[in-house]
C-alpha cells in the first residue's frame, strides 16, 4: 500500500488553494477523549486531513480498498432530480498514490443503478461485492464487480419472488456468505416503488443459493460490521428525523452470531436456509451522541467506529464510549491499514491512527 498522499494541486484542478488545506490542524479540534483508552487508538500528532474535495456530494457510501490497484472505490450521494426517479449515483475511485479521483466507465455504471454498499470479495484484490438499490421497476441486486476487467455480474435480485427494498450496506461472514441490510430508503427518497419487504438484515450464501432473514423490526437498518472473531454482529439504525423512532435514530444494536439450527426448516428464500448462521440476543450496544450512526467498522482489537453527523464515534467492545474524531458529518468509512478514510459528502478525509482495521475474510 502506498503512503497516504498529500492533496496536490494537480490532483483536483477545480479546487482552490483554500479547499486543499488540512481540515483540522489542532489535536483539540480533531479529537474528543471520553475515556483514557482512546489514547491508545489516536495519534495526537496526526490531524484529520482532506484528501479529496468537490463542490457537491461526491463521497457518500461504499468505500472499499482494492490493494492490487491501490485505489479506494466509493460512490456519490444521489444526484440529478432527487424528487423523482430521474436521479443517479456516480461510481468513482480515489488513487491513494496521487490523490486523483476517476469515474468508472459509463457502460459499467449503467449496469449498477443507484449503488450504495460494498465490501471486498474474498481472495481477490480487484473485485468487490456491490449493492445496488435499483430505480423505478429495475430491481435492486447484489453484484460482483471487477475493476480490472470493468465487468459485473448479478448474484441475487429477489427474496421469495419479491424485490428487495433498497439494499444499503454489506459485509462478508467468515464462511463466505454475504450479509446485508435492506431498509426502504429508495421509497422514502423517491426512486423506488412502495416496499415489498420489511426493513431486515439478510444473509446470502452464493455457493448454495441459500437466503435467510436474520433480523427485522428496525426503523432504518443501515451499516453493519462483525467483531474480529465473527461472534458479534453490529447494526446501526439511522431511523428518520421526521419519525418518532427514538432511541433507534441514534442506536447501534449488537447480536450474537449462533451456529445454524439444523432442526429449522427453510424459509423459502432459495437454497437451504437452515444451514445459515443465526442471530440471537439482540441488545442495544450503544447510543451515539450525534444523530444517525451510518457506516460502521471495527478495528483489530474489536473497537467499533461509526460515522455520524459530527464525525466518527468510537466505542469499546463493551459498548462504552471512548471518544470521537471530530471532522463533521461522516456517512461511511474504511480502514486501509492504520489509516481511516472517512466519506463526508463533499470531502474525503483521512486520519492516521495507532489502531488498524480488523482483518476481512
Amino acid at each position: 500500500m502506498a503512503a497516504l498522499a498529500p492533496l496536490g494541486s494537480d490532483a483536483f484542478p477545480n479546487a482552490s488553494r483554500d479547499q486543499q488545506k488540512t481540515f483540522s490542524n489542532k489535536y483539540s479540534d480533531s479529537y474528543e477523549v471520553a475515556d483514557a483508552a482512546f489514547n491508545s487508538i489516536i495519534d495526537p500528532s496526526q490531524p484529520v486531513r482532506v484528501v479529496g474535495e468537490r463542490d457537491y456530494a461526491f463521497a457518500h457510501e461504499a468505500p472499499v480498498y482494492l490493494e492490487k490497484l491501490d485505489k479506494l472505490f466509493f460512490v456519490s450521494n444521489r444526484l440529478g432530480d432527487t424528487d423523482s426517479d430521474k436521479q443517479y449515483v456516480q461510481l468513482q475511485t480515489l488513487d491513494l498514490a496521487c490523490g486523483a479521483v476517476e469515474h468508472l466507465p459509463q457502460h459499467l455504471a449503467k449496469q449498477l443503478p443507484m449503488p450504495n454498499g460494498a465490501t471486498n470479495w474474498p481472495g481477490s484484490d480487484d473485485s468487490f461485492v456491490l449493492l445496488t438499490q435499483g430505480i423505478g421497476q429495475i430491481a435492486p441486486a447484489i453484484h460482483r464487480v471487477n475493476l480490472s476487467s470493468m465487468s459485473s455480474e448479478v448474484l441475487l435480485d429477489s427474496f421469495q419472488g419479491r424485490q428487495f427494498n433498497s439494499p444499503n450496506d454489506v459485509v462478508l461472514y467468515c464462511d463466505g456468505s454475504i450479509w446485508f441490510t435492506d431498509p426502504p430508503y429508495g421509497y422514502k427518497q423517491n426512486f423506488r416503488p412502495p416496499p415489498e419487504q420489511g426493513a431486515r438484515v439478510y444473509a446470502f450464501n452464493p455457493a448454495t443459493g441459500a437466503v435467510a432473514v436474520l433480523a427485522k423490526d428496525f426503523a432504518m437498518c443501515n451499516g453493519l460490521a462483525f467483531s474480529p472473531d465473527f461472534k458479534t454482529l453490529y447494526v446501526t439504525d439511522t431511523g428518520e428525523e421526521s419519525e418518532n423512532t427514538q432511541p433507534r435514530a441514534e442506536t447501534i444494536y449488537s447480536f450474537d452470531v449462533a451456529a445454524p439450527d439444523s432442526s429449522s426448516s427453510s424459509n423459502g428464500g432459495g437454497g437451504d436456509s437452515s444451514s445459515m448462521p443465526r442471530l440471537q440476543n439482540r441488545r442495544v450496544f450503544a447510543v451515539t451522541q450525534s444523530i444517525k450512526p451510518d457506516g460502521i467498522k471495527v478495528d483489530s482489537n474489536g473497537n467499533v467506529y461509526t460515522g455520524t453527523h459530527d464525525g466518527v464515534e468510537v466505542f469499546a467492545p463493551s459498548g462504552s464510549r471512548l471518544g470521537s474524531i471530530r471532522c463533521g458529518r461522516v456517512t461511511n468509512l474504511a480502514f486501509v491499514g492504520s489509516t481511516l478514510y472517512c466519506l463526508s459528502e463533499k470531502r474525503i478525509q483521512a486520519v492516521q491512527l495507532k489502531a488498524t482495521g480488523a482483518k476481512l475474510p
